[in-house]
């Protein structure tokens, strides 16, 4: 997927994507180089590690509150 860099302000970068949906992204997360106008690719990846961790912590929280 890709995006325009439409501008950048207090820290952020407003980023437009195709269907004119736009995607709010910290400046200092963006590949150096970057500015207004630029054209970045977005990828988006899942991280199963992290997923698993926090089903974890999700199932001991419910299971907590279901306790007696």
């Amino acid at each position: 997927m890709q995006g325009v860099i439409d501008r950048i302000e207090e820290g952020i970068a407003v980023i437009q994507l195709r269907g004119g949906e736009e995607i709010i992204f910290p400046i200092d997360q963006l590949p150096e180089g970057s500015s207004e106008g630029s054209v970045v690719e977005i990828t988006i990846k899942l991280d199963e590690k992290a997923t698993k961790e926090r089903k974890e912590v999700i199932r001991k929280r419910q299971n907590r509150l279901r306790a007696p």
